[in-house]
């Protein structure tokens, strides 16, 4: 095996690592990445590049003939998918975390809204036409399981053992809730009185929470067979909550239409406001990269970034120049984010590859 490493290395981020798929027919090993970092080449995979957790950013242009980047994923072992708004709704696909990409074509049945992955290569996508489809392949190839609800998808999440919840918007808009990996899926109710599902967060231990599009938090502790109303936690006239994650360690955080940023320690059971962190712009995605740090995308393109487990932000600029409507981490300190100038961006140290 041969390796490059970066000398007075003391961190993963730190790490330049290029290994030739084939070179000298030796076997890729993992060379010592923390355990925290579950898809540090687990297989031996190629083409890994030093991640910087969000800090800088390298635009890889526009994926051929792609429209709106609507939202993206990542599968593990290198696959990272997003859907667009092309008409009938596309699919992408890459295979060396998110430096090249494949048109898979017209997959969904409408823009492709929300994806998720599952697992062992299995993945879900929602649709604005309130379909699901669903891969077991590490998104190479879909399967359409008709229309769950009428009305438009919005938002998926994924609670492990199997359990899946995919909200539909609609009038009565309804909470659909799957056990088998989102082979099928069961109608749980209108949870939510304003009829949109508009952010997830998974938690652990069976604790998940969303919001909604009048500033409720809603918060399950059984996998999300039945849910609590925590009441308005976004103040304002009818407020939606664009965007919620899990930090670790108990810590949430969720970005609301007032540019405010909520931070909870308690896996969401209570929330204190951390005040106006966006002046002006509008939260639209969101990413948790370990170690405390998350960043968020926004309607102006900007990135903003914590090291802090959501605390204090520091705005990074715009990427390119649209909204930032899909991120997806990858492992590795390695993030992807798409917008709506269709462009695709990543983040990486500096892009600087070894070749032995």
């Amino acid at each position: 095996m041969a390796v490059l490493v970066k000398k007075g290395v003391t961190a993963l981020s730190e790490l330049l690592i290029d290994v030739d798929k084939n070179w000298g027919g030796f076997s890729v090993e993992n060379i010592g990445a923390p355990p925290a970092d579950v898809d540090a080449l687990p297989r031996g995979l190629v083409d890994i590049y030093s991640g910087d957790y969000g800090l800088n950013w390298v635009d890889l242009g526009i994926p051929a003939g792609g429209g709106r980047i609507l939202s993206m994923a990542y599968l593990g072992n290198g696959v990272v998918i997003f859907g667009d708004d092309t008409l009938g709704g596309h699919i992408y696909r890459s295979v060396n975390y998110g430096a090249t990409w494949v048109d898979l074509g017209v997959i969904t049945s409408n823009d492709g809204i929300c994806m998720i992955s599952l697992g062992n290569g299995i993945a879900i996508v929602g649709d604005y036409n309130g379909r699901c489809f669903r891969s077991t392949d590490y998104g190479a190839t879909w399967v359409d399981l008709g229309v769950i609800a009428a009305g438009h998808g919005s938002e998926m999440l994924y609670l492990g053992n199997g359990i899946a919840l995919y909200g539909i918007n609609a009038v009565a808009g309804a909470l659909y809730r799957s056990t088998d990996y989102g082979a099928t899926w069961n109608n749980i109710g209108q949870i939510t009185a304003s009829n949109y599902y508009e952010s997830f967060a998974y938690m652990g231990n069976g604790i998940a929470c969303f919001g909604d599009a009048v500033g409720h938090v809603f918060r399950s502790i059984d996998y999300g067979a039945t849910w609590a109303d925590l009441g308005v936690i976004a103040p304002g006239p009818a407020i939606s909550i664009h965007v919620m994650a899990y930090l670790g360690n108990g810590i949430a955080i969720l970005g609301d239409e007032n540019d405010h940023v909520q931070r909870s320690t308690d896996y969401g059971a209570t929330w204190v406001d951390l005040g106006e962190i966006i002046p002006g712009d509008m939260f639209r995605s969101i990413a948790c990269l370990g170690n405390g740090i998350a960043i968020i995308g926004t309607n102006a393109s900007n990135i903003w970034r914590s090291t802090d487990y959501g605390l204090t932000w520091a705005d990074l600029g715009g990427v390119i120049g649209g909204r930032v409507m899909g991120i997806a981490y990858c492992g590795n300190g390695i993030t992807i984010t798409g917008d709506y100038s269709r462009h695709v961006c990543r983040s990486t140290s500096a892009f600087q590859h070894w070749k032995g």
